[in-house]
């Protein structure tokens, strides 16, 4: 059965409050690394951004929740960002945000006991759920 996605809204008005978490820029294995680095020290990677010109990306972590599983997938189309949504849910993971940035969607997926902390957490931030019908 297809599956419908409606990205994430990000609020314009709290973009200063996040750009003051964020990660500097970097390669795709430089945050994998570095996201098994925070985890190590109690931090959970929670949103990304990828920039499309430079093929790197930024994160915010956060001490207040540590996932019980998760996963971060980036897609360029929407068919392909759908797909990977539809697969993820099928093994048992909610999209905790899926943005669109240029011609690319970033999308993390969590654990659906866990969803609601975690979009708290996102909320503070301005970034609301993704619709998924």
């Amino acid at each position: 059965m297809p599956l419908k996605v409606k990205p994430s809204k990000v609020s314009s008005a709290k973009s200063r409050d996040r750009e003051k978490l964020f990660t500097d820029w970097m390669t795709q294995n430089e945050l994998v690394k570095m996201n098994d680095e925070k985890e190590k020290a109690g931090e959970q990677m929670i949103y990304y951004e990828y920039h499309e010109g430079k093929r790197q990306f930024r994160a915010i972590h956060s001490k207040a929740i540590k996932f019980n599983g998760w996963w971060w997938s980036t897609e360029s189309g929407e068919k392909d960002m759908e797909d990977e949504v539809k697969t993820y849910k099928a093994r048992g993971y909610d999209p905790l945000f899926v943005v669109l940035e240029g011609n690319f969607y970033c999308m993390l997926f969590v654990k659906p006991d866990q969803l609601a902390a975690a979009q708290k957490i996102l909320k503070d931030l301005g970034i609301e759920p993704p619709v998924v019908k």
